[in-house]
């Protein structure tokens, strides 16, 4: 299990247990790489039986840290979790890692479902992207390599959705196709084009839960999406246009979602967020997002 950490309060004590209380048993190491957390929180990490290792907050990068962490681990599955997102049951691993018993699959990622706190926008969001229907992403979804028109050979972000918040990956693909470093988030969508064109198939597994959700207020929400389209600029097919039509069609289900579960005082909220989002991804797309 491979865990990236920065000041994860006292949850990362609640993440830990559900880690080592997985059932019929518990991973067989577990490694932390931490950027600066606090003593306290140090602390309360070392009272469990993992490999810490601290490196400064500069040296953080959610490819390059992943990377590291998979280099330091021994087994031939690495399994990463994000600090924030706790198993929602003694069996999250054991299901995770059911689909790489086919030889064809280079990764697993887990459902997200959210905390009692989450507002409708984060509930409806995770129910939209997080379905409780398995899937498979196959290598006939990314387009063949055209050096004439490269354009041509991009996916749709549909198509290599992928989330290291709770996923589980084979060694020997990464070893062939490591993290990204050089973008400041979405490493985990460019790895999974990349596992696509080398032939592996992607599995999304619902029945591997992990507790997870966010709240962003509205310039958090806007500059999130920027840091995101301009992670995925050169990689995804999508244009301005076709992701103004998805925009529009998923704020429509979102309206229907919110009337039906009486949070009719949101809609205004939601037409502001859905509104930043939307414009942060477009201008994000204009100019790459690198990493340090």
């Amino acid at each position: 299990m491979l865990i990236p950490t920065l000041n994860p309060g006292p949850e990362i004590g609640q993440t830990l247990s559900a880690v080592f209380g997985q059932q019929p048993s518990p991973p067989a190491e577990v490694i932390v790489v931490d950027s600066g957390s606090s003593e306290a929180d140090i602390e309360l990490m070392r009272g469990f039986p993992i490999r810490l290792i601290r490196i400064g907050p500069g040296q953080f990068g959610h490819g390059r840290t992943r990377n590291q962490l998979a280099r330091e681990a021994r087994g031939q599955v690495l399994v990463y979790l994000t600090q924030d997102a706790r198993p929602a049951s003694d069996a999250w691993l054991a299901r995770l890692l059911s689909p790489l018993r086919e030889e064809g699959v280079a990764g697993v990622y887990s459902r997200q479902i959210p905390r009692p706190d989450a507002d409708p926008l984060i509930r409806f969001f995770l129910r939209e992207t997080y379905p409780d229907r398995p899937a498979r992403r196959r290598p006939n979804a990314i387009p063949a390599s055209n050096d004439d028109q490269p354009g041509l050979a991009r996916p749709h972000l549909s198509d290599i959705f992928f989330s290291n918040v709770g996923s589980a990956i084979r060694r020997e693909v990464w070893e062939r196709v490591p993290f990204r470093e050089d973008v400041v988030m979405s490493e985990d969508q460019h790895w999974a084009a990349a596992a696509l064109r080398g032939g592996w198939e992607l599995a999304y597994e619902p029945s591997a839960c992990v507790v997870h959700s966010h709240g962003y207020s509205l310039g958090g929400v806007f500059r999130r999406n920027v840091l995101s389209g301009a992670s995925l600029r050169g990689l995804i097919a999508d244009s301005r246009g076709g992701i103004a039509r998805q925009g529009l069609s998923y704020v429509v289900r979102e309206a229907l979602y919110l009337c039906r579960v009486g949070a009719l005082g949101w809609l205004p909220y939601m037409v502001a967020y859905e509104t930043l989002k939307v414009a942060g991804f477009a201008l994000g797309q204009r100019r790459p997002a690198r990493a340090a």
